[in-house]
C-alpha cells in the first residue's frame, strides 16, 4: 500500500502595507479588487483622501508602497511628492504614480521628483497593477540593501584604515606570516627591533629572527603548543640582525581564522621587556646585598655584643662593685640585650622580605605555660599596670617556642603601651579542635582605619601614646604576621572606640603533611 504524500507546509505569504493617496472611493476600492485577485501579498491597506493627512500617516505607520492618485484636493501628486522627499521620514517609502491618458509629461516630472513607477487609470488591471507594486518594492528593497552593503564597506574600510594606523604606530612588534612561517608584513617597530632596514621582509621567515637555541624553542616548544592549542606566548628573546643581540621580549604567536574557523595566517606579536628585566636584575641584585648584610651584621655584629654582654654579666658578679658601677654596668648589660634584639629583629625583617619566610623549628609546646611565662616577663617593663591571663582547653601543639613568644611578647607589649593607664589587659589562649586561638585585648582609642589596611607592612607604627618611652622600628607586626604564617596560621585584628582593640590569631597543633620535613631542626 502505498503512504500518503506527506502534506505541504503551509506558504508563508508576504505582508504588505499600501497607502492609497485617492480622493475618490470607487477608484480605491477598484486598487483593492485588483491587488486582492492576484493573491500573492497579504496586503494591510492605509487609505487617505486628501496629501496632508497621507503625509502624516506615513510618518506614523510604516508603508511599504504608496499609491498616488495626481489629482488631489489642495495639492497635486508632484507637490506631494517634493514634500514627501522633504518630510521627517527616511528613507521615504516607493511611490506608484497614477495619472490620466495623455498626461505623460506629468508622468516624467513625477519620476523625476522621486516616484519609481506610473500607471495611467484608464488602462489600468489586475496584473499591472501587481507588477507596478511588485517590482517597486522589489527595487526599493535592492536599493536600500545595495545602500546597507555600500555603508558596511565604508565601515570595514574605515575600521581598517584604523587598525593599519594603529599597528603602524604601535610601540610593539607586530607581524603577520603565513602558516608556515613566511613573513608577509611587519610594522616599523618590529623593523627597528630586529634592525631590518629597507629589505622586503616577505624574502624572510619569522624565524630568522630567532638565534640558534630559540631556533631549537621554537621546533621543540612552540610549533608543538601552537599545532595543539592555535596559540603560544611567553618569555622569549629575539635576535637584532643588524647587531646579532638577543633582545628579551613578551611573545605572542596566535592562527589567524578565516569566516569558516580554518586558519589563514600566523599573527606575531613581541613586547620589548629589557627594562623590566634590567629592573629584575636590579632587584635580584638588591636581595644579594640584603642578604650579604644580614649575614654581616648577623655574623660581625653579633660577636662584640655578645661579648659585651658577657663582660658585663661577668663584672656585675664581683661583690666589690660600688652602686655607681653597677648601675652603669647594669645600663651597658641592658643596652647590649637591645642592640641584640635589634640585629635579631632586622635578620628576621630581611629574611621574611626576601621571600624566604622565616624558618620556624617546631617541638611539643604548651601555649598556656608560654603565655603566662611571657606576661611575666613584659610586666617587669610596666609594672604599675596589670595583665589578666585566661585559658580554655588543651592548648598544646608543636610549635617554636622562641618564635611564638616573640608574637606574644609583640602583641601584649603594643597592648600595654596603647592602653589608657589604670586600664586591664586581657590575655586569652583557648583550644578549639586542631587549632589553638590567642587573643590579645587592649582598652583606648582605637587603630585608625587608614593603618589597619597596612597593619603588618614594614615601617609602619601607630603614633606613640603621650607619656609613652621607647622607640619601635616598626617592624614588630610585620614579623609577627610572617611567624604566624610559617606555622599556617592567620592573624586577625577588630578595632573601634566602644569595644577597644583585639588581636586574633589562630595557629594548628600540627604543621601540614608537606610541611614536616620542614618543621624539624
Amino acid at each position: 500500500m502505498t503512504p500518503p504524500a506527506p502534506a505541504r507546509p503551509p506558504v508563508t505569504r508576504l505582508s504588505l502595507t499600501l497607502l492609497l493617496v485617492e480622493d475618490s472611493p470607487e477608484d480605491r476600492g477598484t486598487y483593492r479588487a485588483f491587488l486582492g485577485e492576484v493573491g500573492e501579498y497579504d496586503y494591510t491597506f492605509i487609505e487617505e483622501e486628501d496629501a496632508e493627512a497621507a503625509l502624516e500617516a506615513c510618518r506614523k505607520h510604516p508603508v511599504d508602497c504608496i499609491l498616488l492618485d495626481y489629482h488631489l484636493p489642495g495639492m497635486n501628486g508632484l507637490e506631494f511628492l517634493h514634500r514627501l522627499r522633504r518630510y521627517e521620514i527616511a528613507p521615504p517609502p516607493p511611490v506608484v504614480m497614477l495619472t490620466g491618458r495623455g498626461n505623460e509629461r506629468i508622468a516624467a516630472q513625477a519620476l523625476k521628483e522621486g516616484a519609481a513607477d506610473y500607471l495611467v487609470k484608464a488602462e489600468v488591471t489586475p496584473e499591472s497593477l501587481f507588477r507596478a507594486v511588485r517590482n517597486t518594492i522589489e527595487r526599493e528593497q535592492l536599493r536600500r540593501q545595495l545602500q546597507a552593503e555600500s555603508a558596511e564597506r565604508m565601515r570595514l574600510r574605515v575600521e581598517h584604515q584604523r587598525l593599519a594606523a594603529v599597528v603602524a604606530d604601535s610601540s610593539s612588534f607586530i607581524g603577520f606570516a603565513t602558516q608556515e612561517g613566511q613573513m608577509q608584513y611587519l610594522n616599523p617597530a618590529g623593523r627597528q627591533m630586529v634592525g631590518l632596514g629597507g629589505e622586503d621582509v616577505t624574502r624572510l621567515k619569522l624565524t630568522d629572527f630567532y638565534g640558534p637555541e630559540e631556533q631549537r624553542q621554537c621546533s621543540d616548544q612552540l610549533k608543538p603548543v601552537l599545532q595543539q592549542t592555535g596559540r603560544w606566548r611567553g618569555e622569549f628573546r629575539l635576535r637584532n640582525l643588524s647587531t646579532d643581540t638577543s633582545i628579551p621580549v613578551q611573545h605572542d604567536l596566535f592562527f589567524i581564522p578565516d569566516e569558516g574557523g580554518q586558519s589563514v595566517a600566523l599573527a606575531t606579536l613581541a613586547f620589548d621587556i629589557s627594562e623590566q628585566k634590567r629592573q629584575e636584575q636590579e632587584a635580584q641584585q638588591r636581595a644579594e646585598f640584603e642578604q650579604y648584610l644580614a649575614g654581616m651584621v648577623g655574623h660581625d655584629l653579633r660577636n662584640p655584643i655578645s661579648a659585651i654582654t658577657l663582660s658585663a654579666v661577668m663584672m656585675l658578679r664581683r661583690r666589690d662593685l660600688d652602686e655607681r658601677m653597677r648601675e652603669a654596668l647594669s645600663r651597658i648589660l641592658a643596652s647590649a640585650e637591645r642592640a641584640h634584639r635589634i640585629i635579631d629583629t632586622t635578620l628576621d625583617f630581611t629574611q621574611a622580605r626576601l621571600g624566604g619566610g622565616l624558618r620556624v623549628v617546631r617541638k611539643r609546646l604548651e601555649l598556656q605555660e608560654l603565655t603566662q611565662q611571657v606576661v611575666d616577663e613584659v610586666q617587669l617593663n610596666f609594672p604599675e599596670r596589670h595583665v589578666e591571663v585566661t585559658h580554655h582547653g588543651n592548648s598544646f601543639g608543636d610549635w617554636d617556642s622562641d618564635r611564638m613568644a616573640q608574637v606574644l611578647t609583640n602583641l601584649v607589649t603594643n597592648a600595654l603601651r596603647y592602653s589608657p593607664p589604670g586600664t586591664q589587659v586581657h590575655v586569652t589562649t583557648r583550644g578549639e579542635g586542631q587549632e589553638v586561638i590567642l587573643e590579645v585585648h587592649n582598652q583606648g582609642s582605637p587603630i585608625p582605619e587608614e593603618m589597619l589596611s597596612q597593619l603588618y607592612s614594614p615601617m609602619k607604627r601607630r603614633a606613640q601614646p603621650e607619656g609613652a618611652s621607647g622607640r619601635s622600628l616598626g617592624l614588630g607586626l610585620f614579623i609577627v604576621d610572617h611567624i604566624i604564617r610559617a606555622h599556617g596560621g592567620s592573624i586577625d585584628v577588630r578595632s573601634d572606640a566602644q569595644h577597644g582593640t583585639t588581636f586574633t590569631v589562630k595557629v594548628p597543633r600540627h604543621a601540614p603533611a608537606d610541611d614536616q620535613a620542614d618543621a624539624s631542626p
